[in-house]
């Protein structure tokens, strides 16, 4: 990346990234964007408490760049990447920026230095989130718009019988969803799994269809990681 503005697309493959490195059990603290003032180029900054647990930033760099040629990205380049540990000074500053301003996608910050840094500009992602598998459950070739979507898997074996005649279930569908950190799987009043998750110092109980449907409009930090083909 040579050139000073950061295009959508960069941001855009940083969040695949994150999201991937996430679902391989890659932890990150913080990850943002940065232009230093005194260079011209962008870097994407990541920060991991596996540089800490090593001593060492060659660990964590074998483990994001094969996730990153995965990609097939042509916006970012194992040379873009910076590995930092989770203590590094950018840390504390890019989740400073969070707290003022929450937000479920990268935040643009005039901050002008950020952990002793100068810098130019600076695109700041939204916190690691919690996976939330959602499964789909539909009877092929039955009348009506039957479908039930929940957070436990459906019994394969389940037939639906309308007017004498069988249809079998069909439950190989399903999607993951990234919900807003500290969110949990619960049980209703009549058993049924709810996510619970804080929303503006409220604790919220959602079912399968709100949560897929926050995650598709991008609301309140839900968004889709993975989805049906």
């Amino acid at each position: 990346m040579d050139t000073v503005t950061l295009v959508e697309s960069q941001i855009d493959d940083g969040q695949r990234l994150l999201d991937r490195l996430g679902e391989k059990g890659f932890v990150v603290r913080a990850a943002c964007w940065v232009k230093p003032a005194d260079e011209g180029r962008w870097s994407l900054y990541i920060a991991t408490p596996a540089v800490d647990e090593k001593g060492d930033t060659l660990p964590a760099y074998r483990q994001i760049i094969p996730v990153l040629q995965s990609l097939g990205s042509d916006w970012i380049t194992s040379s873009d990447v910076k590995v930092v540990g989770a203590k590094h000074p950018i840390v504390q500053d890019a989740l400073d920026v969070l707290r003022r301003f929450p937000h479920s996608t990268p935040i643009r910050s005039p901050r002008p230095l950020l952990g002793g840094i100068p810098v130019e500009d600076l695109f700041v992602y939204s916190p690691e989130k919690t996976p939330v598998k959602i499964y789909r459950l539909v009877f092929s070739g039955a009348p009506g718009d039957f479908e039930h979507l929940s957070f436990e898997p459906h019994d394969p074996h389940a037939t639906l019988t309308v007017e004498g005649k069988e249809y079998p279930a069909q439950t190989d569908i399903e999607w993951v969803v990234a919900a807003p950190l500290g969110a949990t799987l619960e049980a209703n009043e009549i058993g049924r799994k709810v996510l619970a998750w804080d929303r503006l110092g409220h604790r919220m109980k959602s079912t399968a269809n709100q949560v897929l449907t926050f995650a598709e409009l991008g609301l309140h930090g839900f968004r889709v990681i993975n989805k049906p083909a």
